[in-house]
């Protein structure tokens, strides 16, 4: 498995349906890092680094992508750019 040096987080990580994570906005292509919560059953999936899961995060606040294209309320994102929110 390759590392991704713009994911610093593991892949294949396990969230529970309503946890509150971090979606760090270097590894899944957002202007800035933002809270949300789980609020879907993982979805494997096969990347290019190797197996990951897919989860539906609703969006605290709406978000914009890099390419200006939203707001976006929620999305799927890899878990490797997701960390249990403090």
């Amino acid at each position: 498995m390759k590392n991704d040096p713009y994911c610093p987080y593991p892949m294949r990580q396990h969230f529970e349906h309503g946890s509150r994570v971090l979606v760090a906005a270097t590894c899944a292509g957002w202007r800035a890092d933002f809270n949300g919560t789980i609020c879907g059953e993982a979805e494997s999936v096969e990347t290019v680094q190797g197996e990951d899961y897919w989860y539906l995060v609703e969006f605290d606040t709406p978000q914009h992508d890099l390419s200006s294209d939203g707001p976006y309320h929620k999305a799927q994102i890899l878990s490797r750019c997701l960390t249990a929110a403090a």
